[in-house]
């Protein structure tokens, strides 16, 4: 079985025909069209056909898993619990006995702090390494189930979580507000979503960006690391001529909490995909109002609110982090105001 299947309190369906599944001799079977989705190394396999664009993402992934799997970055401690509070912004014990979904689970940092404080998780990603190492990071943690699934063709009835999360993820799908509406549904009334993605800022450096990111993508995983690695610029006046024109990293900036390796990772992580979309605050926030959540939150501090620097640097500087709360029946009425912790006029500042 996979971890924690027995214990979860979430329904299966097939993600293909959406009809029941009953427990079979390999996995489970699907009673209305009959596919089989086996359970291999603890975690159950429902990873549809892919496109090539979507295989090129899960390989990309599958190597930065793997190989930075021992990185400091992705060492699981208890501070993660820590960092996964100050995230959200809720607090402790709003966690305990919930059920939690988290879509692009990655390596499990945020599955083993959502397990450390008590939920019941549900860790989906389209990796083989994610999942697997995912497994190995929860062992022992208790009430966690693990399954390799596709974001658009996720195994579950709409309403069965009281949290959702998926950070860092939708953005690499070939369409990251639907990928948004498939997940939006799946929070039950009263519960609460919250998503981070990659900021829309500097147009220029946004194209040349993406130019060295259709470079890089024909190189090997391995090649595009180690150019990566370089792009973590030490010659501060190399770093000031190409700073405008594409992503890249300081050592300057270099800390405890940003080592090299760190950044190095960050990099591949822009660089690899496919996809690398970039959105603005109120493009988010109209995502959450359209799917009927209200109470938003953006928890990534906005720094720039100037139109100026907003167009150099977006408002929250790299990403957005932005939460809300399923209203018990959808309203198509977009608020007048929303919250930034209660963001009044981030919306304004963005239009």
């Amino acid at each position: 079985m996979p971890v924690g299947i027995d214990a979860s309190p979430i329904t299966l369906i097939c993600p293909g025909c959406k009809a029941a599944l009953r427990e079979g001799t390999e996995g489970y079977v699907c009673v209305g069209c009959g596919q089989v989705y086996p359970v291999l190394g603890g975690v159950l396999r429902m990873l549809p056909a892919l496109t090539g664009a979507e295989e090129q993402t899960r390989a990309a992934f599958d190597f930065e898993h793997r190989r930075y799997q021992q990185a400091r970055y992705l060492r699981i401690t208890p501070d993660l619990i820590e960092a996964w509070l100050a995230e959200v912004r809720l607090p402790r014990d709003y966690f305990k006995g919930g059920t939690v979904l988290d879509v692009g689970c990655g390596t499990g940092r945020w599955t083993y702090a959502l397990a450390s404080l008590g939920a019941k998780v549900v860790a989906v990603d389209v990796s083989d390494a994610a999942v697997e190492i995912t497994s190995e990071v929860i062992r022992g943690l208790g009430d966690v189930t693990v399954i390799q699934a596709s974001v658009f063709h996720l195994p579950f009835q709409p309403g069965q979580f009281d949290f959702v999360v998926s950070w860092g993820v939708l953005h690499h799908t070939r369409c990251t507000e639907s990928a948004f509406r498939r997940i939006a549904p799946l929070v039950r009334p009263g519960g609460r979503l919250h998503i981070m993605v990659y900021e829309r800022r500097n147009p220029v450096k946004v194209l040349g960006t993406e130019v060295l990111r259709m470079v890089m993508r024909r190189l090997t995983p391995e090649a595009r690391y180690r150019w990566c690695g370089r792009l973590v610029i030490s010659n501060r006046r190399v770093f000031q001529l190409v700073r405008g024109l594409i992503a890249c990293v300081p050592a300057s900036d270099l800390s405890d909490t940003l080592d090299a390796e760190k950044a190095q990772f960050g990099l591949y992580d822009w660089y690899s995909p496919r996809y690398n979309h970039l959105h603005r605050v109120a493009e988010v926030c109209g995502w959450f109002h359209k799917a009927g959540f209200d109470d938003l939150r953006v928890t990534s501090p906005i720094k720039y609110r100037r139109w100026w620097e907003v167009l150099r640097f977006g408002q929250c500087g790299v990403s957005i982090s932005v939460q809300g709360r399923r209203q018990a029946r959808v309203r198509t009425v977009v608020p007048e105001a929303v919250q930034e912790g209660r963001l009044a006029d981030a919306l304004s500042a963005a239009v």
